[in-house]
């Protein structure tokens, strides 16, 4: 054997020895593993496919791969019942990693053909890691290093910190702490786990050195990560803090609330009275005035130097009082962005001692800087304090905080046009992150205002520059009057805004006018404005460089579906199938054809790992690599490639097997069909009641546990109701975190689920409790309005709070489920704000109820906020057994009309005359509407301005369901304004969009259309039969000239 495969094979040895340990064995080696020892951890599960995946990631980025001298490894592989030095493993590792097509692996050890050694030659790095004693000691050298692979080395310790880290993170000093930490922060930003472990406990100095951590992988994380880390900071301050627990009793369950995400929905959003006739709030200004009382006795236990449980390891100790003042200054300081998750009513509660202290410590911007998604109800309630309790209401002051404000920048309500271009451009650059529909419009006014201030048609490229991401704000008139050397100087800012087909296309000829060929380095700092790239180009583009790399996935989520498809038959040619498919992923993986899956010839599930597959190539890949059968090994490693999994393969499953296959499924619930859950769920229930007669009559705690909760609710009516008591707390902790989405609206097991779960809580309806609503989790959905009628005022509050968070209400409550919230709260038309935020959701059971609302000031924004909060349509209607989504158009019509109508006058009569005063179609009022512009009158489209046409036509054009009517007025606007539909350009053509549904068939085949990119772009519109044909038989006439 030649002495590199003597090498393999002993690194294969200590492979198997390091990862075949069983638990008894990591437990006695924890036992040992303390500070005073700090050698090396445990390896964690999968540490072999978290090491390799976050090398993988190192490798796409162009790190060199790190050499090692050749020599035996002959290190023992276990000294002293403690695990070795892990770096054992580092060779085999390097050795599994992919390679690209056209590429040769890497060197791992310096060779004879090397007459110079590279300057980043490294063996000596591997040496001295790999005769470290521990963990930290080995982080410390990796820290140190200026060496070029330090990304791989990194990739490799990661998993292994954060295990040390959860493992015993209370017992580790402070140094040691932050190397871990540092060591761990790969795993962390790049792959954390779905349920990320978290240390049970903390000292307070470590806490704040983790909570920063996690602050800057805020953005890596998913929504349910994040929460979960919220959750979990509440109750560590909590034992820090206060020494008490926010749950004092044992639990064997992991750090974590599986349905934070919906109960953190129930929670009210403000301090609405529940029962009509209570005390109401006199005025707005009455209701803003309100300050929010402290507690002292909490305030003075937070100033202590010491806390007890500090010292040593903070207990749970006992139960935190109701109501406890824990979000001090200094533990918002600590939170960072992850305060944004929490409920508005927390921050109601803040003293404004707290408040102000935190908005002047330096830590504030960072909190709200580069976070999406804060709710407006929270934006704006926290910027209004800001204003109010620390500002004082001086709007001098509040401008000279603007570049503080970060996201809470989004809800500036103040008068933008009075801004001059400076404070313009600050207030701009704090707007990157916005996603409430209200910003849209200030960045527009701010972006007027600063181009305003400019002398001459053309803007500078520092003026360019100073505009952000709000530079997408400008219309086409003003792209096309830029200067290419200017585009081509500010392309970093440019690339990175949001753009609308027209621009990007105005943009991409610009930047590539005269270019024939195109490289992918060209491409890749376009940015976004690659989705206005001709498809034509793409295809002939010189970008095999890119594959296998991120630039290629992240430039292929701006294109659009042709592009992708151009792009990848360019890629296609001089490499082999297999190479493609193994280089590529993201979008383009999507537009990736079977034909071409077929050619690469995959046989193994370990190559449809880390790939988001369409359910056609999953379908596809399944059958081809697994024939009929799965077996639970199998479906770990498919992803999203369980799309394909078909019921045929779920019947075959082994009753033995069927539970673990169950489990392992419903892991990946996102990618499966309501066919393929109702299979699982029918193949499991036969094989237990198979296996056992009788089986849910007298199932365990343990038994129904086990049972995945997305199947569970599946169980048909007769056995629902007829679990034994003895399951109850299990029953209630699985409906807590289901999801009735996958179950029909008219199935007999909604009811019954809701029968079972009032019958375990053991009490009469009249005597529920809030905590017994909570309890209940989406089941209240499914309460029908003669029981809601007999709870208790304070349950019956809770009830109503809950159902203005449900998705779907079903359709024989809702009439009486609205009389109900009308006798709680009184009619809509007389809600506050605050009411109005919170309840508004179950307006949309009303649609007259909605339309009579009276103009309020805040009535607009209210009722924006609730449109921006509910889910966007589905492109494809789900069926109506399934159809969760209410009816948008009422809530859409009063939008419009709280829009385009003035506000009334106080004067009566001027208020009566102005009533009916609408708005003709302005670009102002085009832009604001998005595609609301659906609700103009035809007789409104037709009295637009030549110039807001103009302007606006991209927008209008992105409006897919004019009616007939309107498609008439924009068709004369079009013609009057541009000319018959024979003279219109392609551009021209293009930025009509779906208004070209309005011509006639013989003007359609006119339409100078000669590139498939406009094709696409019109594909979407609704289209009649003969209107189809007629747009196609034009193109084909052109294209064959």
């Amino acid at each position: 054997m030649s002495p590199r495969g003597v090498t393999v094979f002993i690194s294969l040895l200590a492979v198997h020895s390091l990862t075949a340990m069983d638990h008894e064995q990591m437990m006695n080696m924890m036992q040992g593993y303390n500070n005073s020892m700090m050698t090396f951890p445990p390896l964690p599960p999968d540490f072999m496919k978290m090491a390799t995946t976050l090398m993988a990631k190192c490798s796409k980025m162009g790190h060199p791969t790190p050499m090692m001298m050749e020599k035996l490894l002959n290190s023992s592989v276990v000294k002293d019942g403690m695990p070795p030095n892990p770096f054992l493993m580092l060779r085999t590792l390097l050795s599994s990693l992919p390679v690209p097509p056209g590429m040769t692996p890497p060197p791992l050890q310096p060779n004879d053909t090397m007459e110079v050694l590279p300057p980043e030659m490294d063996w000596y790095m591997t040496e001295k890691l790999q005769n470290c004693s521990g963990l930290p000691h080995l982080i410390n050298i990796m820290r140190n290093s200026t060496d070029s692979t330090q990304c791989f080395m990194r990739a490799f310790v990661a998993p292994l910190s954060w295990t040390a880290l959860v493992m015993n993170g209370s017992d580790i000093d402070s140094a040691d702490f932050s190397l871990l930490l540092w060591g761990a922060k790969p795993f962390l930003q790049d792959m954390p786990p779905p349920i990320l472990e978290l240390p049970a406990q903390l000292q307070r100095p470590n806490l704040a050195v983790m909570m920063r951590t996690f602050s800057e992988v805020f953005s890596s994380l998913t929504a349910e990560q994040r929460a979960q880390i919220s959750d979990w900071i509440k109750e560590r301050v909590a034992q820090n803090y206060f020494n008490c627990s926010l749950n004092p009793s044992p639990s064997d369950k992991p750090n974590i609330n599986p349905d934070r995400g919906y109960m953190e929905q129930q929670m009210p959003e403000s301090n609405t009275e529940g029962e009509k006739g209570g005390k109401e709030e006199q005025t707005e200004k009455d209701e803003e005035g309100k300050k929010p009382k402290s507690n002292n006795q909490q305030e003075d236990k937070i100033t202590e130097e010491k806390v007890e449980g500090e010292k040593g390891h903070p207990g749970p100790g006992p139960g935190c009082p109701p109501g406890m003042m824990w979000l001090k200054a200094e533990v918002m300081e600590m939170m960072g962005p992850f305060l944004t998750l929490l409920p508005t009513a927390e921050f109601q509660t803040v003293p404004k001692a707290e408040l102000c202290q935190f908005f002047q410590a330096p830590q504030f911007p960072e909190s709200f800087r580069g976070v999406r998604g804060v709710t407006p109800y929270l934006g704006r309630m926290l910027l209004g304090r800001l204003k109010k309790e620390c500002l004082q209401d001086d709007k001098q002051v509040l401008l000279q905080q603007l570049s503080r404000l970060g996201s809470l920048a989004c809800f500036y309500d103040d008068d933008a046009t009075s801004l001059n271009a400076s404070f313009s451009k600050t207030l701009l650059s704090q707007l990157g992150e916005c996603e409430n529909s209200g910003a849209n419009t200030l960045t527009k006014q701010l972006v007027m205002t600063v181009v305003s201030s400019e002398k001459g048609d053309s803007l500078s490229p520092q003026t360019l520059q100073s505009l952000g991401s709000g530079v997408s704000a400008l219309p086409l008139s003003q792209l096309d009057k830029l200067k290419t050397a200017d585009v081509q100087e500010t392309l970093s800012t440019f690339s990175k805004a949001k753009w609308i087909p027209a621009q990007a296309q105005t943009l991409a000829s610009k930047l590539l006018r005269e270019d024939e060929e195109v490289s992918g380095e060209k491409l890749v700092s376009l940015g976004s404005v690659v989705r206005g790239v001709a498809s034509s180009l793409l295809q002939k583009a010189k970008a095999k460089a890119l594959l296998g790399t991120e630039e290629l996935e992240t430039m292929s989520r701006e294109m659009s579906s042709l592009q992708r498809t151009a792009l990848l038959e360019g890629l296609r040619n001089g490499v082999n199938a297999s190479a493609l498919v193994r280089s590529i992923s993201g979008p383009l993986l999507a537009s990736l054809p079977l034909s071409t899956l077929e050619q690469a010839d995959l046989q193994s599930v370990d190559e449809l790992e880390g790939k988001n597959w369409t359910r056609a190539q999953s379908a596809f890949l399944v059958r081809k690599i697994l024939g009929g059968t799965i077996q639970p090994k199998d479906i770990v490693k498919l992803n999203s490639a369980v799309q394909g999994v078909t019921c045929e393969m779920i019947d075959r499953v082994n009753k033995s097997d069927i539970l673990e296959v169950a489990q392992t499924l419903t892991r990946s619930m996102r990618w499966l069909t309501v066919t393929q859950v109702c299979c699982s769920a029918k193949k499991l229930f036969s094989s237990l009641e198979q296996q056992r007669p009788g089986y849910f009559t007298n199932i365990t705690d343990s038994e129904l546990r086990a049972i995945p909760t997305p199947l569970l609710i599946h169980l048909p009516e007769k056995q629902i109701l007829g679990l034994p008591d003895s399951v109850c707390s299990g029953f209630l902790a699985k409906m807590l975190e289901a999801n009735l989405s996958t179950l029909p609206l008219s199935s007999r097991s909604r009811s019954a689920l809701v029968e079972r779960a009032l019958a375990c809580l053991k009490k009469n309806v009249s005597d529920l409790t809030p905590a017994d609503i909570t309890s209940l989790g989406p089941l209240v959905c499914e309460l029908g309005p003669s029981r809601l009628s007999a709870l208790a005022p304070d349950a019956r509050n809770a009830s109503l709070l809950a159902l203005a968070k449900c998705q779907q209400i079903p359709r024989i409550n809702r009439a009486a489920i609205f009389k109900l919230v009308k006798d709680v709260y009184g009619d809509p038309s007389s809600w506050s704000s605050s009411t109005m935020t919170v309840m508004g959701p179950l307006l949309l059971l009303n649609d007259s109820a909605l339309s009579s609302l009276t103009y309020k000031p805040w009535l607009k924004s209210v009722l924006t906020d609730l449109r921006d909060s509910l889910p966007p349509p589905l492109s494809q209607p789900a069926p109506e057994e399934f159809r969760t989504q209410p009816d948008l158009s009422p809530l859409l019509k009063k939008l419009f009309f709280l829009t385009t109508t003035r506000a009334p006058a106080t004067n009566v009569s001027r208020r009566r005359r102005e009533a009916l005063s609408m708005e003709s179609p302005t670009l102002s009022l085009i832009e604001e509407l998005g595609k609301g512009n659906v609700y103009w009158s035809p007789v409104q489209l037709a009295n637009m301005s030549d110039e807001a046409f103009t302007e606006a036509v991209p927008i209008l054009g992105g409006v897919r369901n004019y009616s007939i009517q309107q498609l008439e007025a924009l068709r004369a606007k079009a013609i009057q304004v541009w000319g018959a539909a024979h003279s219109l350009s392609e551009t021209q053509v293009r930025q009509l969009g779906c208004v070209c549904q309005g011509f006639n068939s013989a003007e359609l085949q006119d339409l100078n259309i000669t590139s498939p990119d406009t094709l696409e772009l019109l594909s979407p519109c609704n289209w009649t039969h003969p209107q189809r044909e007629a747009v196609w038989k034009g193109y084909a006439k052109r294209s064959l000239v």
